[in-house]
């Protein structure tokens, strides 16, 4: 069965827009953009459309691919001083020669709705964070919609990354799943994969996964296009779509996370 993204997107926009509308709240969130990137572009827009279709007012700030650590840190620092402005994304992957963390440790715990800074990946780890990061909180909703149960399952998670694999893997091993983090130094790669119940990747790197690493009926779940479509969908008893699959859910979860932290 393919997973549907946008369905499980709706429902949780409407659920947040009714919070908002009750509450009466007006917010704001900025998204930071540095450089010319055209599917980061693409990504923040799809955040845009959806924000303001709950009613968030949504704006971006851009800076050019050059711009310094520390003149980065210092506008990250005045957008995130503005009292009106309620929560800051900073869009990832940042160009190379930029501190990734140092600068995502700018954005205070009580706006970083992408729960990206260590102060907010600290809270979360410790089961201390109001809120989840986006992929997190992905996961947990395609469980819910189609009563997946982790405890007790196995779950390979492909990459270890901020966005992905170190939140998911760590979300999981609380619910209880055996997890198996597979990195490129990993060891018999396929045979972990092969026995996993769960699988969740998220290194951006095609045709990684292929139809010989999944075992029948697993769920797959595919961040980074990762997963040969074709194929795997044939065996999976669950699977994400190319499109339309785990992409509206994370904007969905974003503007959830901006409304959980205000509201």
């Amino acid at each position: 069965m393919t997973i549907d993204g946008r369905k499980i997107a709706q429902n949780i926009l409407d659920e947040a827009k009714d919070k908002l509308q009750k509450s009466g709240e007006k917010l704001r969130l900025v998204a930071v953009l540095v450089g010319e990137n055209t599917e980061l572009r693409k990504f923040i827009e799809l955040k845009k459309k959806a924000a303001e279709e709950i009613g968030i007012d949504f704006k971006i700030h851009e800076f050019p691919e050059d711009i310094t650590n520390d003149k980065l840190w210092k506008e990250l620092n005045k957008i995130s001083k503005v009292k009106t402005i309620n929560g800051v994304i900073i869009e990832l992957p940042l160009p190379k020669h930029l501190n990734t963390q140092y600068l995502l440790n700018a954005i205070p715990e009580e706006k970083d709705v992408d729960v990206l800074s260590q102060k907010s990946q600290g809270a979360f780890f410790v089961g201390k964070s109001k809120i989840l990061p986006p992929s997190v909180e992905t996961v947990k909703q395609i469980f819910q919609e189609y009563k997946i149960e982790p405890k007790g399952k196995t779950a390979a998670v492909f990459g270890y990354g901020l966005l992905v694999g170190k939140p998911v893997s760590r979300w999981l091993n609380y619910k209880g799943a055996v997890v198996s983090v597979i990195d490129e130094f990993t060891k018999d790669q396929v045979k972990i994969s092969k026995e996993a119940d769960i699988i969740i990747s998220g290194v951006s790197k095609s045709n990684l996964i292929t139809e010989d690493m999944v075992k029948e009926n697993a769920v797959v779940i595919d961040f980074g296009k990762d997963v040969d479509f074709e194929t795997v969908s044939k065996k999976a008893g669950l699977i994400t779509p190319p499109v339309g699959g785990v992409g509206p859910i994370v904007v969905a979860s974003v503007l959830k996370n901006l409304v959980e932290l205000l509201v």
